[in-house]
C-alpha cells in the first residue's frame, strides 16, 4: 500500500552548516547545462531517536548544499519510505537553491502502527526534468521494546565535564537502542556506596581510583531516554572485592559464600579470585561467590535494586569471567542442585537458576547476561533473561568441541541461541544473541581494520545476531577493559558503520525475526562458493521464513574466515563484479530483491531472473552487480 503525501510534514530551515562531509548523493544528469556530479550534495544527519514506539512520529535532519555559482531552480525533494521491497509512503516538496546556498532540512513522517518494523527512509532530489540529482537514505525502527532487536552500545567515561548529550547523539546515529554502563559502580559487591543518598553533586571512586560523577551518569541516562535508548547498569553476578571481607563495614558472613577450586581441578587451588590491578583503596582483587548461595543472592539483588532507587537505570547487565572448571563451596560441597536434584559443580550450570531468581527480584527491570566464551550459554538461552549476550574468545569451544574462531562458528551459536530461546522469547521467535568479539586485540597504533570489522559484522548479522562494539560517542571496542580502548575508527570506517547500522535496522525483519537456516545449492559462475564460510570463497548462507527465501553472500575471496585479526592485518576481500548466480530451490519465487550495507543507498533493487532446470534440479538465475563485503538477496515466495 502506498500512502499519500498528506501524512508528511516537511519544513525547510535555512542555516549555515560549515563542512558537510562527503555527500551520499548520486548524480545521473549528464545533459549539457545540467547539474553534474557533486554540484548538489544531500546528507541525512540522523533521526531524533534510535527506536520509536508505535504511534510516535519519526523526525530526521538533513543538509543540502548547492556547490555551484548557478541557481538550482524547479527542483523537487521527495521523501519515500520502504518496508523491505514495498514503498509505503511518498511525498514531494519543491526545492530551490541559490548559488552556494547551504540549508538544513527538518522532516517528519508518521509510521504505521505496526509494531517491530524496520524501514528505509529515502530523500531524493530531482531537477525540473525529473532527472535524479542526489539521494541519501537512513534506517528507522518502530518497536515497543528493545529486547526483540537489541542494538547494544556502551559508555565508560564518567568525568565531571563529560559531554554526555553529545556522546549519546553520536551513538544515536548508529541506532543504538541500549547502553551498557561499564565500570560505573563503586565496588562489585556494593555498586552504590552505602553513604550515597542521590544528591546531584555526589560521586565515588571505582576500584582503580577513577572518580565517578553521579551527575554525569544522570546526564547520560536523561539524554539516552530522550533518544529511545534503555540504560543497563553493568555489574558481575558473583564478585566481591577486598573490603567485602576485611573492612568493618563489610560482611564477614561473605567468607562462607566464596567459590573454591575442587581438589581435582588443575586450573587452580583454594579460593577462586582474580587480581584486577593496583587499587588505591585496596580493592584490586575480585573474589567470586557461589551464584546458588541464597544469602549471596539476597545480598546482591538488594544491592542491585538499591541502584534503581537513586539512578534511573532500566536494568542490570550481568557479567561473568567465564568457566574455570569444577568448583565447590567453602565446605567442599557442590554449589547446589539443579532442577532435577542433581549436584552442580560448575559455575556455568548455575546460570539458569541464578538468572530466573534475579529476574524475579528485579521486577519490571530488564536483565541481560554474558556467559563469557559461550560457556553455559545453553543455561542462559533457557532462562528468563530479557537479552542474551556473549563475549566470544577464539580459544573457547562450543558444546561439540568446535572452537569459536571462525565466522561460521559464531553464526552457528547465534542460530542455536535463537532456536533454544524460542519458548522463552516475547513472541516465540527466539532471542537475538548480542556478540562481543575483540577483533584487533593487540593493535597499539593506527586505527581499526575495516576489513575485519565489516566481515565479522556481516557474519553475525546475517546469522540473526547483533554486535556490541560501538559506544562512548563514536568509539569502537578492541579490548575487554573498556577505559583502555584507544584504537579509533577512521572516517571511512565510521561511514561504513553508519551504513551498516542503517542496513541492519531497516532490514531487521529479514535478519532476526523468526528466520531459520535452510540448505540450498548456490553456484556462481567462475567463483568458488562455500556453504560453510570457508576461506577464499563466497559464503552462500541461506535462510528462510514464511514469506521469503534469503541468500546472504559474504565475500571471503582473497581473505580468511577467522574473525580475530589481532594486529589489524586481515586483507580486504577481492571486489567481485557481475556475479552470475544460480540458486536452486523448489519454491515458486515471484520476485528477487538485492540490498547491501556496502552501497550508499539502503533501498532494495529488484533483480531480473530466469527460471531453469538441470541435473541438479530447478533453479533461479540472476546477476548480482557487485559484491564487496555483504549482499542480501531476498526472494518472495508465491502465496499458497
Amino acid at each position: 500500500m502506498k500512502i499519500s503525501g498528506k501524512r508528511m510534514c516537511l519544513a525547510l530551515c535555512i542555516a549555515g552548516l560549515g563542512i558537510l562531509g562527503t555527500a551520499a548523493g548520486v548524480i545521473y544528469a549528464q545533459a549539457a547545462g545540467a547539474f553534474a556530479a557533486g554540484d548538489i550534495t544531500l546528507l541525512i544527519a540522523g533521526t531524533d531517536k534510535a527506536r520509536y514506539a508505535p504511534g510516535e512520529t519519526v523526525r530526521l535532519e538533513a543538509a543540502v548544499e548547492n556547490t555551484t555559482d548557478r541557481r538550482f531552480r524547479s527542483g523537487t525533494l521527495e521523501m519515500r519510505v520502504f518496508h523491505l521491497e514495498e514503498e509505503i509512503f511518498s511525498s514531494q516538496q519543491e526545492i530551490v537553491l541559490d548559488k552556494g546556498e547551504k540549508r538544513k532540512l527538518s522532516l517528519e513522517w508518521q509510521p504505521p502502527e505496526t509494531d517491530f518494523q524496520g524501514y528505509v527512509i529515502s530523500l531524493e532530489i530531482t531537477d525540473g526534468k525529473e532527472r535524479h540529482i542526489a539521494q541519501d537514505t537512513i534506517g528507522a525502527d518502530v518497536s515497543s521494546s528493545w529486547v526483540k532487536f537489541p542494538r547494544y552500545g556502551y559508555v565508560c567515561s564518567y568525568e565531571e565535564k563529560e559531554e554526555a548529550a553529545e556522546k549519546i547523539a553520536l551513538m544515536n546515529r548508529y541506532h543504538i537502542n541500549a547502553i551498557e554502563y561499564y565500570d560505573w559502580q563503586a565496588l562489585h559487591h556494593q555498586p552504590l556506596p552505602q553513604e550515597y543518598t542521590g544528591g546531584a553533586a555526589e560521586g565515588w571512586e571505582d576500584w582503580s581510583g577513577r572518580r565517578i560523577y553521579a551527575d554525569t551518569i544522570k546526564d547520560y541516562i536523561r539524554a539516552a531516554k530522550e533518544r529511545g535508548m534503555v540504560n543497563m547498569a553493568y555489574n558481575m553476578i558473583y564478585a566481591g572485592t577486598d573490603s567485602f571481607f576485611t573492612d568493618a563495614a563489610g560482611n564477614p558472613a561473605a567468607e562462607d559464600w566464596k567459590l573454591y577450586f575442587a581438589p581435582d581441578n588443575d586450573r587452580g587451588e583454594g579460593e577462586f579470585s582474580f587480581q584486577m590491578g593496583a587499587s588505591p583503596s585496596g580493592n584490586g582483587s575480585l573474589y567470586f561467590m557461589n551464584p546458588l548461595n541464597p544469602d549471596w543472592q539476597e545480598w546482591l539483588f538488594a544491592q542491585e535494586n538499591r541502584i534503581f532507587q537513586y539512578l534511573d537505570f532500566d536494568g542490570w547487565h550481568g557479567d561473568t569471567v567465564g568457566e574455570w572448571g569444577k568448583m565447590t563451596d567453602t565446605e567442599g560441597n557442590p554449589l547446589g542442585t539443579d532442577e532435577k536434584g542433581e549436584p552442580v559443580w560448575y559455575v556455568k550450570d548455575t546460570y539458569r537458576q541464578f538468572l530466573n531468581a534475579a529476574k524475579e527480584a528485579l521486577g519490571d527491570k530488564y536483565l541481560s547476561f554474558n556467559p563469557v566464551g559461550g560457556q553455559g550459554i545453553e543455561q542462559a538461552n533457557t532462562s528468563r533473561a530479557d537479552v542474551l549476550y556473549t563475549e566470544f574468545w577464539p580459544w573457547d569451544q562450543d558444546r561439540e568441541g568446535i572452537a569459536y574462531n571462525t565466522y561460521s562458528a559464531l553464526a552457528g551459536e547465534i542460530e542455536r541461541t535463537m532456536e533454544e530461546s524460542r519458548p522463552f522469547s516475547m513472541d516465540g521467535k527466539g532471542k537475538s544473541l548480542v556478540v562481543k568479539a575483540y577483533i584487533n586485540y593487540y593493535k597499539t597504533v593506527g586505527s581499526m581494520n575495516a576489513s575485519a570489522v565489516l566481515l565479522c559484522d556481516a557474519a553475525v548479522y546475517a546469522a540473526g545476531g547483533s554486535r556490541l562494539e560501538l559506544g562512548n560517542g563514536d568509539s569502537m571496542l578492541h579490548v575487554e577493559y573498556y577505559p583502555d580502548d584507544k584504537i579509533p575508527m577512521d572516517d571511512t570506517l565510521k561511514a561504513s558503520m553508519r551504513r551498516m547500522a542503517d542496513f541492519v535496522t531497516a532490514y531487521e525483519n529479514l535478519l532476526r525475526d523468526g528466520q531459520t537456516r535452510i540448505q540450498r545449492t548456490v553456484e556462481i559462475q567462475g567463483t568458488p562458493v562455500s556453504a560453510q564460510g570457508e576461506s577464499d570463497a563466497v559464503w552462500a548462507y541461506t535462510k528462510a521464513d514464511e514469506a521469503y527465501e534469503i541468500l546472504h553472500l559474504i565475500n571471503l575471496c582473497g581473505t580468511d574466515n577467522e574473525w580475530r585479526d589481532e594486529r589489524g592485518k586481515k586483507a580486504a576481500p577481492l571486489l567481485l563484479n557481475g556475479l552470475r548466480v544460480k540458486y536452486y530451490t523448489l519454491e515458486e519465487i515471484t520476485g528477487i530483491w538485492l540490498a547491501s550495507p556496502d552501497e550508499e543507498s539502503a533501498v532494495s533493487t529488484s533483480l531480473i531472473f530466469e527460471k531453469g532446470e538441470d541435473d541438479n534440479g530447478r533453479y533461479l538465475e540472476f546477476e548480482v552487480p557487485s559484491l564487496q563485503y555483504w549482499d542480501l538477496l531476498y526472494m518472495k515466495k508465491q502465496e499458497r
